[in-house]
């Protein structure tokens, strides 16, 4: 109890110190209250008086400004005053001194006045002396007799001829040349021989001068000028060509007329072409109007180079006809009446005559080198002279002549004879044929050679023994190689199945003999061996394994074989063996080259168990190959991996796998040709025209080189369902462009269609809000769409709409085409509802170019997967040649993409670089508008191209200064130097750095990133 006592007093007197310390605190509390209420109170007072103070300070500034600036416009005032009494003193003082320069120069007026009066009449009374002097001799020579000789020295005048007339339906570019040559002999000067030409104008001629301002009538280049737009030969050219191709020899004409013709035609139709061209072609147009077919053939075997060989030897060939005519005809006669004999001689004198202008034409030019007498000439092996001077027609040119160009076929099958060779150093198989009076060169083949191919006429055809035709395309001057020799030798170009065919023209000249017995062909002593592509003559040959090898269980693997006996073929088609010495194995079908040292062989074990391939073992069949031919560029279903797989950089084998597992899995999604193109089933293009009447425009007319073009375009695009045959009311025009890489682009002109189109108002993305949102990406790849447009069908009831025609029947689009108003927003529209949900984490679409991002290979695997699932969705086929995937660093947009940032593109900025200097103000706003694509890469832009947008301002001259100079060349410095602009980020603060002046206005806006200022874009502006 005690101790309880004890605990209560103690805590009794602990709750009293408490209490105590408690009130302690309230009044330490209380104090500090109000300290601080003074404090504030004094602080406030303070405060009152610094205000005070200051608005005090302000004051009494603001008002010793106002005193100063008073004193300054007061000072400037008195200034101004002082400035206006000065010019007023001056004014009187020019006024002064002009008074006085009219007064002398008054007086000095008057005093040249009066001098040139006297001059005058001094002049005059000269003149009247003169011409009373002249009236003397005058009347003296008409009292005096005319009994003398006139010296034709001594009266000379100058010769007047008279000029032509021009109406308009002759050259102009003739009349032209007479007219120079009639004004020169005349002594015309310019103004005259304006006046001379107008006068010479008849009909349509003179209609021109209606166009011509009255002041310039008397100017002779704008008068020439006027003339020759309306009546040039430039714009006769097609004409002239389309005369050339249809010449044809009339009934009773000459080789000769015809000959000089065809030469005038070719110099108004390719003017413009380099001699040795227009040399070849005349040739070849001569020898296409050549009426006779025999002599034609025989012309056209002789491969003239230029019209005057193909001239000359077409008329010994018709001569040589006409006399071996001839004297069938003066034998039967010498029997009959016996008056042969006289006509003999005529034409012995006739043929002596040829005979003579054709041995000068060929032998008889000066300077000519001497001719080693020991020369052979393989067209009739007589020495002392070459093939082409040779005069003998051979047989065989007859021969050539009465049949035309003519093959046994076009292939040469299973049972054709081949030898190994090459065609200026391409290897080949070629096919003899002694059934083909010429040889034949594939296509394909010939296009690897185009710095020797030659185009012929159009109008010469191949024809087989069964009567197929084949169109000719062209010739070669080729370099063939068989066995050890090389022949040079002519080839034409033709649509056939063998890469090469020896005619008949190729084994008479080089003199080769084929043994079938031995099945060779021999040549200089050399034998050459034959081989047919039957099963028969060709043995299949056995591929053995080069080494042991384990197949494991239920996987396939390449063996290493090597062929049993080397054959007579060298590419080959692995196949499956008929003794099979293992069983569950499979062997794939592949294209192997046995000259190789070993041979790649492809087996599948399908057992659970591995199967043990023994050294030695036959594990392949090869069956021979007689031809590769070049398939079109395409995405075949076993090789559109391997193309994309190779590209893949920085990735080890496990990386590898997934890539391949992926890209396995949606390999569906790649276009494998240009006619496989997907067709999207979420949308459709509509083209709203409201209640406007259909527009009907008629074809343009397109050039004849340009016609069988437009025609093949069109049945590509029939036979890959873009377009249909149509009936309705609309029609547009066609436009073919040429390519960059030569090609012609199919364009349909729908401006008037364009025109009465309601506009669809969907937005395309900014490129630098999409540029932007790459930041954090370390993972690119980027995808682009085949013929993108033309996945997207058009609405029914819109699709005569899209007519458009060649002038060869109408057709209409059943997909959206190019040149469509809306064709953009309805694809960006389709392509964004497609990727939604995808745009701002796993990709970023403008149109038909797809980026996809990653911070991790991983993640980007997985986003290149949904938007793959998208894609095949939607049922939208990709362009394999165009995708870029797993990059580090891609091009997009015109811009290079990375982790570090984003930097124009080298590609893009290169066209810049090499723009030439602008020669006019269009010129100088297609350098802006390239340069300003890129304004945000370059610091003070606007400043830089400031004296170039002068130049572009309305009602301004053109005038390149060196300050333009300046500036163009700066800006092509500050593209190549471009910074690389980092990603903005949200998580880090932004530093804006402005300045401005009078004339612009520019910032900087950067972030810190480390220990470093990166800039994120420029800006400028010019003011006024």
């Amino acid at each position: 109890m005690a101790e309880n006592a004890d605990l209560l007093a103690l805590l009794a007197e602990m709750k009293k110190s408490m209490e105590k310390g408690q009130e302690e605190m309230r009044k330490g509390q209380e104090e500090m209250k109000d300290r601080m209420e003074k404090g504030q109170q004094e602080m406030r007072k303070g405060q009152e008086e610094m205000k005070n103070q200051i608005q005090s300070h302000v004051e009494s500034k603001v008002g010793e400004i106002k005193d100063h600036v008073n004193s300054c416009i007061e000072k400037i005032e008195e200034d101004v005053q002082s400035v206006k009494r000065e010019i007023g003193e001056v004014k009187g003082e020019v006024e002064r001194k002009i008074e006085e320069v009219k007064d002398k120069v008054q007086g000095k007026i008057e005093e040249v006045e009066d001098k040139v009066q006297g001059k005058i009449e001094e002049v005059k009374e000269k003149v009247q002396v003169k011409i009373g002097d002249l009236e003397k001799r005058l009347s003296e020579l008409e009292d005096r007799p005319i009994n003398f000789p006139a010296n034709p020295d001594l009266t000379y005048s100058r010769p007047t001829i008279k000029s032509l007339t021009f109406e308009g339906q002759t050259s102009w570019t003739v009349f032209k040349t007479q007219f120079d040559v009639v004004s020169s002999a005349n002594g015309w000067n310019n103004r005259v021989k304006a006046s001379q030409l107008v006068a010479s104008l008849r009909g349509s001629a003179a209609e021109v001068l209606q166009g011509i301002p009255s002041d310039k009538l008397t100017d002779l280049t704008t008068i020439e000028n006027a003339l020759e737009a309306r009546f040039g030969d430039s714009h006769l050219t097609q004409f002239y060509r389309t005369e050339l191709k249809t010449r044809r020899q009339k009934p009773g004409e000459s080789l000769q007329v015809l000959a000089a013709d065809v030469e005038g035609l070719m110099s108004l139709a390719y003017a413009e072409c380099p001699q040795d061209v227009r040399d070849s072609l005349a040739a070849q147009y001569f020898v296409d109007a050549i009426r006779d077919e025999d002599t034609q053939h025989a012309t056209r075997l002789m491969d003239a180079k230029d019209l005057k060989s193909a001239l000359a030897y077409s008329m010994k060939y018709e001569a040589a006809k006409t006399v071996s005519k001839t004297s069938r005809n003066v034998r039967s006669i010498e029997v009959e009446d016996g008056t042969g004999k006289e006509k003999d001689k005529k034409f012995d004198c006739l043929l002596k005559t040829l005979e003579k202008l054709l041995n000068s034409h060929v032998t008889g030019k000066k300077n000519t080198p001497r001719r080693n007498p020991n020369v052979t000439c393989w067209k009739c092996n007589k020495k002392g002279h070459v093939q082409r001077e040779c005069q003998t027609i051979s047989p065989f040119l007859n021969k050539a002549s009465e049949e035309g160009l003519k093959v046994s076929a076009l292939c040469g099958g299973r049972n054709g004879l081949y030898l190994e060779g090459s065609i200026c150093g391409i290897p080949c198989l070629m096919l003899v044929d002694t059934g083909a009076n010429v040889t034949l060169v594939r296509t394909d083949l010939a296009q690897k050679l185009k710095g020797n191919f030659i185009y012929t006429a159009p109008n010469i055809s191949l024809k087989t023994a069964t009567g197929e035709k084949a169109e000719i395309h062209g010739k070669l001057d080729a370099a063939i190689e068989c066995g050890s020799r090389k022949f040079q030798h002519k080839i034409y170009v033709a649509d056939i199945t063998d890469p090469c065919i020896l005619g008949l023209d190729f084994l008479q000249k080089f003199n080769f003999m084929v043994d079938l017995e031995k099945n060779e062909i021999r040549t200089g002593g050399e034998e050459i061996p034959l081989f047919s592509a039957s099963a028969e003559d060709s043995k299949l040959c056995s591929v053995l394994a080069k080494e042991k090898t384990i197949i494991p269980a239920r996987s396939e693997c390449l063996i290493q074989g090597v062929p049993e006996a080397s054959g007579n073929f060298r590419y080959a088609v692995t196949d499956f063996p008929s003794q099979v010495s293992q069983k569950g194995v499979l062997v794939a079908a592949t294209l192997v080259d046995l000259k190789k040292e070993a041979i790649p062989v492809r087996v599948l074990n399908l057992d659970h168990k591995p199967k043990t391939i023994d050294k030695g073992a036959v594990i392949a069949t090869c069956e021979p190959v007689v031809d590769i031919a070049n398939r079109p560029q395409g995405f075949s279903e076993s090789l559109r991996l391997p193309s994309i797989l190779d590209n893949l950089e920085g990735l080890n084998e496990e990386q590898r796998t997934a890539v391949k597992g992926l890209l396995q899995e949606f390999q569906n999604l790649f276009s494998t040709s240009d006619s496989d193109v997907g067709r999207c089933n979420m949308t459709q293009h509509r083209i709203n025209t409201g209640n406007h009447p259909p527009i009907k425009q008629y074809p343009r007319r397109l050039p004849l080189a340009k016609k069988e073009e437009a025609e093949r375009l069109v049945k590509e695009m029939v036979d890959n369902g873009i377009i249909e045959e149509s009936s309705g009311p609309w029609a547009s025009p066609i436009v073919l462009v040429k390519k960059k890489d030569g090609s012609t682009r199919f364009c349909v002109d729908y401006r008037k269609l364009n025109e009465i189109t309601i506009k669809d108002s969907y937005p395309l993305p900014r490129i630098d809000d999409t540029l932007d949102a790459l930041n954090g990406s370390q993972w690119f790849s980027t995808l682009d769409l085949k013929s993108g447009y033309w996945q997207v069908e058009i609405q029914p009831e819109d699709k005569e709409k899209t007519a458009f025609t060649t002038g060869q029947g109408l057709w209409q689009f059943m997909v959206m085409p190019f040149g469509l108003c809306n064709a953009p927003a309805t694809f960006e529209r389709l392509m964004e509802t497609v990727l939604r949900g995808l745009t701002s984490e796993a990709c970023l679409v403008y149109l038909d170019d797809i980026i996809i991002v990653g911070r991790t290979l991983q993640e980007h695997l997985n986003n290149i997967r949904k938007v793959f699932q998208r894609l095949q969705k939607a049922n939208l086929k990709l362009s394999p040649e165009k995708c870029r995937f797993f990059r580090k660093e891609v091009s997009y947009l015109g811009h290079i993409i990375s982790a570090d940032g984003v930097k124009t593109d080298p590609e893009k900025t290169k066209a810049v670089v090499d723009w030439p200097r602008p020669e006019t103000v269009h010129d100088v706003r297609s350098f802006l508008g390239l340069c300003t694509y890129y304004r945000r890469f370059v610091r003070n832009f606007s400043a830089i191209a400031r004296p170039l947008h002068k130049l572009t301002e309305a009602r301004s001259n053109f005038n390149w200064t060196e300050e333009c100079e300046k500036s163009f060349n700066s800006l092509k410095q500050a593209l190549i130097t471009s910074p690389v602009l980092t990603y903005p980020r949200t998580d880090k603060e932004f530093i804006l750095d402005t300045d401005a002046s009078n004339e612009g206005i520019g910032a900087v806006l950067s972030q810190k990133i480390g220990n470093e200022e990166c800039v994120i874009a420029y800006f400028s502006k010019s003011l006024g």
